[in-house]
């Protein structure tokens, strides 16, 4: 029975080869889509699996009063917490003090190093390829590899209790190497050593006061801890220990699981805006086959009718529809599957890449992602297999077998209904896309207060081997480019635009009893010239008198502003404990966006450092005069490449990495766009199946029009106006979505477009234009068909 049944839905599907056709694509499109956006969030909402019992883990974050946070603590604090609350069971570190070279022989590489307590293992668990949790990081000439760097040195090899040797100097036992932790994981590991390595380096011990914060600390709790006696607790402690407690708003304690909200907050809207898109688009494809199937069920009357004469039941004529759908439904997930591993899965690590890391399918360990197709397949199968086929059963014979459709009952709201919801969706996401465009490019191209066109950017931060030649060929190199007429500005920093550390330190002004934080970064003399950034107040740095002068500063508006100053005469930053003269203000530069326009200008100093500190610079910055940049930017690799570094000489435009600040928000746009440009195809291929049908259903009405004297035009008008109408409805229920979506993100930006009316009229003239053009073409053809065929009886 059912090969009889398979046989004739394979001739069904023939005879009707156009809407199978059109059936096929809008399905392997759509389901590759949401393939895609579904399994980027499986993967994301899985990549933590590897941890046990994260639920039970917890990071403190510092609440400033001036409203800033932060991740830090001071590094005593955790040892504090542990020893004196009953709810931790164990607590760790977890933090870099600059990435470690290693050594394998002749071969020698760097990568993230991290550095941890021997207790990591009893907070988070992460399981090892190789080795032992409980002694991985007890020796303190240790070192774990994640699966990834023991790949690459050792290849498949077991490296537990082979040597790397570190900085030259020392020799490092490999003790452990992670299980493969998915890209998508909140941890960013690349080797990890034992923080008792860093107790005998002087700068370090330096840092482990009370009175900075640079290490975040973890802690696993006791199942159904009292979170708010802990966090009293750890607020007592920090009012008796921290050098300056008055700044502190409050500590609060968070889950382990919103860590990677917390540090790309724009991730929420992207796994939401995901997942949205995917159910609107499953949405979209489920409407269209329903569409599409009654408008082919229409033309089957006759074959239903007939099965009913000859003893068919129900549940017969049901499977055979159900058989019909499933062989579309299900040939297009095999196509939409090659799409999700040739294209779009590529595609997903180029936009997200750089934020995410780099993630694969497997089809053995991501099986649910496998099952959750098939079964979105089966269900699909059934809905449009079954309610089309049902209403259509009912239909007498006696109509059936005669083909008079005209006399069947058209469900007229139900239909327009999906029609409205199909389009209203499609509308929703041109809009979002157009204001989207719109915020995008004013961030690429607003007025930032710096000058980024034309200024060369190298990285100079590449660990000289020989730092004394270095620092002579470097400026030899720097006189060369100074003296070069095509140069209009030299400088080296520590920091530039889109690329500042976060390193901030609070500044004491007794007159007015404040305290100020503010970002920290280290600048030459050349540095706002080159960049063409306005003094307000004061003088720019001068090597002739700041390089013997202490340390001079210059703040920006943003820091005047917030110690309540109108002049710098006389003023100096200072700590709050500072016994000495602290740094001289000798200038205020002009607010200018350092970062992304997401984030508003926070108060900021640049400290003076001369040109010749090679190894406390990390980048080189040179103004080019348009036209000139290639000769520019040889001479500078030329003079690099003479250089002995461990790493290699990169450069590149400012501009380029102003832009670059986007590229998350642009691989949301290009999703956007992309769900925008599929959700009016697969509702303009449903349009086209229903104007079809319609067509068909009114072949006798436009023959008599003709007949009667009708033109191509009026008939047109009159199979199309009906849906153009419709098109404007869901128009009208789109806008206050989108307006109402779009104003709330929009408000997540310190500076942004407004929403302007035109925005929701070229979305709704794109949809319109789209909608009239599918229309058009099978209108204009049903319009010039013969009538006398037209007219005909059956």
């Amino acid at each position: 029975m059912f090969k009889n049944h398979l046989k004739i839905s394979l001739r069904n599907l023939w005879k009707n080869k156009t809407l199978s056709f059109l059936n096929l694509i809008g399905l392997s499109i759509g389901v590759s889509s949401v393939l895609t956006l579904l399994f980027s969030v499986y993967a994301y909402y899985t990549a933590d699996n590897n941890i046990p019992e994260r639920d039970s883990i917890v990071y403190l974050k510092t609440k400033l009063k001036d409203g800033n946070e932060y991740r830090e603590v001071p590094y005593p604090l955790l040892d504090k917490v542990i020893n004196t609350s009953p709810e931790v069971i164990a607590g760790t570190h977890l933090h870099g003090w600059g990435n470690i070279w290693l050594e394998n022989g002749e071969k020698e590489f760097q990568n993230r190093t991290d550095y941890a307590d021997p207790e990591f293992f009893k907070v988070f668990g992460l399981p090892l390829k190789y080795g032992n949790q409980e002694t991985a990081l007890k020796e303190k000439y240790s070192i774990i590899l994640t699966d990834k760097i023991s790949q690459q040195i050792y290849g498949d090899e077991n490296p537990v209790g082979k040597t790397l040797v570190a900085a030259d100097t020392l020799n490092l036992k490999v003790t452990g190497v992670f299980e493969p932790i998915s890209p998508y994981a909140s941890f960013r590991l690349g080797v990890v050593l034992p923080n008792t390595l860093l107790k005998d380096n002087p700068t370090f011990i330096s840092q482990t006061n009370w009175g900075n914060s640079f290490s975040p600390a973890y802690f696993k709790l006791r199942t159904n801890a009292n979170i708010t006696a802990l966090k009293q607790r750890i607020e007592k402690l920090v009012q008796e220990n921290y050098t300056d407690p008055s700044v502190i708003a409050g500590m609060e304690i968070l889950p382990y699981s919103e860590i990677r909200t917390d540090i790309i907050p724009v991730v929420d809207t992207i796994i939401g805006g995901s997942i949205a898109a995917s159910l609107f688009v499953l949405l979209i494809i489920l409407v269209n086959l329903l569409n599409l199937n009654t408008s082919t069920m229409f033309k089957r009357t006759k074959d239903i009718a007939v099965r009913k004469v000859l003893g068919s039941s129900k549940k017969s004529v049901v499977i055979q529809f159900c058989i019909e759908n499933g062989i579309l439904v299900f040939v297009s997930i095999i196509i939409s599957s090659i799409l999700f591993l040739l294209i779009n899965l590529p595609r997903l690590n180029d936009t997200f890449g750089p934020e995410f890391g780099r993630i694969s399918f497997d089809i053995f360990k991501d099986y649910p992602v496998v099952i959750g197709i098939i079964a979105v397949g089966l269900v699909a199968t059934l809905v449009v297999g079954i309610f089309p086929t049902l209403r259509f059963i009912k239909v007498p014979v006696s109509l059936g077998i005669k083909g008079k459709i005209d006399q069947i009952k058209s469900n007229f709201l139900l239909r327009n209904s999906f029609i409205i919801v199909q389009f209203t969706i499609a509308i929703l996401f041109i809009s979002i896309a157009v204001i989207l465009n719109q915020q995008i490019g004013f961030m690429k191209n607003a007025d930032l207060g710096f000058e980024r066109n034309n200024v060369l950017v190298g990285n100079i931060d590449l660990d000289y081997k020989n730092l004394d030649v270095a620092k002579s060929k470097f400026n030899a190199l720097i006189d060369e480019l100074e003296a070069n007429p095509y140069v209009k500005g030299v400088s080296t920093s520590q920091a530039i635009p889109s690329d500042y550390y976060f390193n901030y330190t609070s500044y004491y002004d007794a007159e007015n009893d404040k305290d100020v934080r503010i970002r920290r970064s280290y600048a030459d003399d050349g540095y706002f010239k080159t960049l063409e950034v306005p003094m307000v107040m004061g003088r720019n740095f001068e090597k002739s008198i700041d390089k013997s002068n202490g340390q001079p500063v210059i703040i920006n508006e943003a820091a005047l502003k917030a110690f309540g100053w109108t002049s710098i005469e006389g003023k100096k930053l200072k700590y709050k404990t500072d016994t000495g003269e602290g740094y001289p203000i000798v200038g205020v530069v002009k607010d200018f966006h350092y970062q992304d326009l997401q984030n508003a200008v926070e108060p900021l100093v640049h400290i003076y450092r001369d040109k010749n500190a090679l190894e406390r610079h990390r980048f080189l910055s040179v103004k080019v005069i348009e036209g000139q940049e290639k000769e520019i930017e040889n001479m500078i690799a030329s003079a690099f490449s003479e250089i002995s570094s461990r790493r290699d000489y990169e450069q590149s435009y400012l501009v380029d990495k102003v832009s670059a600040q986007y590229q998350l928000i642009g691989g949301i746009l290009k999703t956007v766009n992309i769900t925008a440009i599929l959700t009016i195809f697969i509702s303009c291929l449903g349009m086209f199946g229903l104007i079809s049908f319609m067509a068909k259903r009114k072949v006798k009405e436009i023959g008599i029009r003709k007949v009667l004297g009708a033109g191509v035009t009026k008939i047109v008008v009159l199979l199309s106006k009906d849906y153009i109408i419709l098109v404007c409805v869901a128009s009208i229920i789109a806008f206050p979505i989108a307006w109402y979506v779009m104003n709330a993100w929009l408000g997540t930006f310190a500076y942004s477009i407004a929403i302007k009316w035109w925005m929701f009229g070229f979305a709704g003239l794109i949809a319109l234009l789209i909608t009239a053009f599918t229309l058009g073409l099978q209108a204009v053809k049903s319009a010039m068909a013969n009538p006398v065929k037209s007219l005909r009886t059956e």
